[in-house]
């Protein structure tokens, strides 16, 4: 987003509800004053928040059965009543809340991801605080971001956003699950997430879906776009002091050094959607991975799926295993007809002028 930094905040359901399961009103005025004090000190906030459905339980008084029609019920209850006592707080320091409801396909789709982007500029220029939540009432796979954990992390990539911060209702990221282990000690710093990591984490609380897992992946994800990530109880870190000068209590996760791409390429390392795939040659392998270049039709061996000029597709080695993903400059058809071919023989093929590449440098994404 243009001259201000982003900075994404997400609060999880065992965050925002007080010990009956109920919205906690005083939080949220905390919550919405420091947000306040960071858009003073010229950053944009984005409030990722969960609670729809653990609200909408409180209100109804329902048992929790784990009947998915029941939920995406509730989560229509409840998210009336989360927007409204998010929009009262920030408007009692002086800020405009927006509500923004998704699910996964905004992301996995191009054009939604754009529409997205735009919107989310637009709210920045009205001075809107935008309010994030997943859409639960309609998703089919009710609660797939993990309590908002891996939703935070992809609107924090598509956003290019400086820092992620994860509140929950513990301290941070310990070397073992704290609620088992009670010598386990406290990780202030991480360069990186690791798998041993991950299988030390600890599941969902009362009320959440996340839990430690979900969000060390999804501060790994957003780490890989780079972003900085801060993890830690909501009832002890201070946001504003968080992001205006990284005073956070709790655990720091570094940004990869070469995280920070441009939004195609961040896209293109957050979609699970491809209309195809594109097998390559040794050669052609060392050029994308080594060399830098562009994927010219030479190199190609293989093409599989229908995909049209500006499709995303998988680019394979010949093992079969995926070297990079990529926007396609050439249709499925039009490189069956020229595989193997160099440029000038593949206009010649094809009768007129053609892209520099089957697919550009700049508009491809290597995988790790």
């Amino acid at each position: 987003m243009p001259n201000r930094p982003v900075a994404v905040i997400k609060l999880g359901s065992n965050a925002v509800l007080d010990a009956a399961g109920r919205l906690d009103l005083a939080f949220l005025d905390r919550v919405a004053g420091q947000l306040a004090a960071v858009v003073a000190g010229g950053w944009r906030p984005v409030l990722v928040s969960s609670g729809a459905v653990a609200s909408g339980r409180g209100l109804v008084d329902a048992p929790r059965t784990g009947c998915l029609g029941e939920r995406q019920a509730l989560a229509a209850i409840g998210q009336a009543t989360l927007m409204h006592r998010w929009q009262v707080a920030l408007a009692g320091h002086g800020l405009i809340g927006a509500q923004v409801l998704l699910t996964g396909t905004d992301f996995e789709l191009r054009e939604r991801y754009l529409n997205l982007t735009a919107t989310f500029r637009s709210l920045f220029m009205l001075a809107a605080v935008p309010i994030v939540n997943e859409n639960d009432t309609v998703s089919v796979e009710e609660l797939t971001f993990g309590d908002n954990d891996r939703l935070s992390a992809l609107v924090a990539s598509q956003l290019g956003a400086h820092k992620l911060v994860l509140l929950t209702d513990i301290d941070g990221v310990y070397d073992a699950d704290p609620r088992h282990h009670p010598d386990a000690k406290l990780l202030t710093a991480v360069d990186a997430v690791t798998p041993a990591m991950l299988a030390a984490a600890g599941e969902a609380g009362a009320h959440g879906t996340g839990g430690m897992r979900s969000k060390l992946a999804a501060a790994q994800l957003a780490a890989d776009a780079g972003v900085m990530v801060h993890i830690g109880h909501a009832r002890k870190v201070a946001i504003d002091a968080c992001v205006l000068s990284d005073q956070v209590a709790g655990t720091t996760i570094a940004p990869h050094p070469e995280g920070r791409r441009s939004s195609l390429r961040r896209w293109l390392g957050m979609t699970r959607v491809d209309a195809g795939a594109i097998t390559i040659d040794a050669g052609a392998q060392r050029a994308l991975s080594a060399e830098g270049c562009s994927l010219l039709p030479a190199g190609i061996t293989a093409v599989a799926g229908d995909f049209a000029r500006g499709d995303t597709v998988r680019i394979l080695a010949a093992d079969g295993t995926e070297v990079a993903r990529g926007m396609a400059s050439l249709s499925a058809q039009e490189l069956q007809r020229v595989t193997g071919q160099r440029m000038d023989e593949a206009e010649q093929t094809l009768g007129h002028a053609l892209p520099k590449a089957a697919v550009h440098r700049d508009h491809l994404l290597l995988a790790d």
